[in-house]
């Protein structure tokens, strides 16, 4: 993995405001994210940020960005974004951050700027995670690693829409 990658999901989004803010967002380039959170001093303390990745789900009427850091979660450009963008307004937005060398997996849920959740909610050590990407570590299968990662990443999500949307 080359960059720490930030999934961001943002629930209750209508087909019709998918369709608006697809027309009125550049989604397919990295402009969004400057697009999103003009004022560039919100989140300069990331060094670099890219957009990877945009989709729109129309079965949970959730829209999913990938973003991609140095290190850290871009946790105040999310919150600025879920403040000052009028799609993201008055909605639930999680973000599940995976730091590059996969040994921290945070978990962030904004609602109009405010942040509802800071967490850590997977942590290894490197020597540990490095047993996974070694060939001779017997008992230690890659898959088992992404397994316990993704693991904790949907754990958080569940208890993020029963908490804060009320889904059972």
């Amino acid at each position: 993995m080359d960059s720490t990658k930030s999934f961001i999901k943002v629930y209750n989004v209508t087909q019709e405001e998918a369709e608006n803010f697809e027309f009125d967002y550049d989604t397919e380039t990295s402009d969004i994210i400057s697009q999103l959170v003009p004022n560039k001093d919100d989140y300069a303390n990331l060094g670099w940020v890219e957009f990877e990745e945009y989709e729109y789900n129309p079965h949970s009427n959730t829209m999913h960005l990938t973003l991609e850091t140095k290190w850290a979660a871009p946790t105040i450009w999310l919150q600025s974004a879920s403040r000052d963008t009028h799609y993201f307004k008055d909605k639930l937005i999680t973000m599940s951050t995976i730091q590059k060398d996969e040994t921290c997996v945070t978990g962030v849920a904004v609602r109009d700027g405010e942040v509802l959740q800071n967490k850590h909610i997977f942590e290894m050590s490197s020597e540990e995670v490095g047993k996974y990407y070694n060939d001779d570590e017997t008992g230690h299968d890659l898959d088992d690693l992404d397994n316990q990662i993704w693991d904790s990443v949907g754990h958080f999500m569940r208890v993020c829409e029963q908490f804060y949307l009320g889904k059972e």
